[in-house]
């Protein structure tokens, strides 16, 4: 009371503004002290959340890589099935990374799954021989007729082999092939395959042809036309010639012989007329 009565005016006015200067400044500074120390706190326990997920969050991807031919197999998803969570969708990228990650394992790192030590050699794959094509395969071999003989002509024999009586007086009395009947302009086959060594009409034979192989000789006579020449592979079946009743014949039909080493055999032993 003493002191405020002997300050002036302008003295308390001065002092008042001291007092209050410091009152303000004061309750800034506790309310700072205050404060702080809050934000700290708030901030370093983020800080501990955010490292504790990202812990877990690195636990579980090592548990799962470890672990992934079991994580995603059926039985494992369905025991997860009961909590509603739908893993498949979840982890189809993972899955995919983690296979393209194993095939590019053994690409100059990983050998067989395994660290490739230096200076290793690296075996490299050889392709399996591919085995040839349908087209370029080799052709199967052409299997021969088993029956080297066939019937020239169909049609009846009317003369057999050997001795014969006939009231023709130009039928000679030995026959040394078979007569077929037929109509005249009858293709007549090659009985064997084999090369034309004679294309001829003379003599008693009329037009006749000689086909031989080896040493068998097949003979056509009485023919009208000839389709074939001297020196031509004939292959058995082939159309050669028409029968006729040209040469000593008293009409058409087919004489045809069978010849080994010059020699006439029973054409009706090698083919069922």
């Amino acid at each position: 009371m003493f002191l405020e009565r002997i300050l002036n005016d302008h003295e308390k006015i001065k002092r008042a503004e001291e007092i209050y200067y410091r009152r303000n400044h004061r309750n800034i500074a506790m309310g700072n002290r205050g404060i702080e120390p809050r934000r700290q706190r708030t901030y370093l326990g983020s800080k501990i959340l955010l490292e504790m997920l990202i812990l877990v969050i690195l636990a579980v991807t090592v548990f799962a890589v470890k672990n992934r031919d079991y994580i995603f197999t059926q039985n494992f998803l369905q025991s997860i099935s009961k909590y509603n969570i739908n893993l498949s969708e979840k982890f189809d990228f993972i899955m995919a990374y983690l296979k393209e990650d194993q095939e590019t394992e053994g690409e100059g790192i990983f050998v067989n799954n395994q660290p490739a030590e230096e200076n290793q050699p690296v075996i490299e794959k050889t392709e399996e021989p591919q085995s040839l094509a349908p087209q370029e395969q080799a052709p199967a071999p052409v299997q021969e007729n088993p029956n080297p003989f066939i019937k020239p002509i169909e049609g009846v024999v009317t003369s057999g082999f050997g001795a014969r009586e006939s009231v023709y007086q130009n039928v000679t009395g030995n026959h040394t092939g078979v007569d077929i009947g037929a109509d005249s302009g009858t293709q007549i086959k090659a009985s064997m395959t084999g090369t034309v060594t004679q294309v001829s009409s003379e003599g008693d034979y009329g037009n006749h042809i000689r086909i031989t192989k080896d040493n068998v000789t097949t003979l056509y006579a009485h023919c009208q036309d000839i389709f074939v020449a001297e020196g031509q592979e004939i292959t058995q079946g082939q159309v050669i010639a028409t029968v006729g009743s040209t040469g000593n014949s008293t009409g058409p039909h087919l004489h045809f012989e069978i010849r080994v080493d010059d020699t006439p055999i029973n054409p009706a032993e090698k083919i069922d007329f």
